[in-house]
């Protein structure tokens, strides 16, 4: 290496929620108001909490129904199961309108 130049560091990709809150959070809050990095962290956690408990209870619905491959109903279920009633129904009913939108 030449002398004098410093070697280039490769960033890493950011791991977890982090980008994705930051952007719904903007969309709430537009006039500027942040989020703490202790905050970011407790959702992130939340977050990938959620992530876990869905998709463990989906593989054991495809299990029990001896099937390889995990359906959009598999999730739909198991996140019937692990959210409380109401907000089980809420939470297909804003992913089923995402994913409208997203191929339209």
């Amino acid at each position: 290496m030449a002398k004098g130049f410093a070697k280039k560091k490769s960033s890493k990709p950011e791991k977890g929620y982090a980008t994705y809150i930051h952007k719904v959070h903007k969309q709430i809050h537009p006039k500027g108001i942040t989020i703490s990095g202790k905050g970011m962290e407790v959702l992130n956690a939340l977050i990938e909490d959620l992530e876990q408990r869905i998709s463990t209870e989906a593989f054991n619905l495809s299990k029990y129904q001896k099937k390889s491959t995990l359906s959009a109903k598999h999730i739909q279920t198991a996140t019937k199961l692990v959210f409380p009633h109401e907000m089980g129904g809420m939470a297909i009913s804003e992913g089923t309108k995402a994913v409208t939108k997203f191929f339209t």
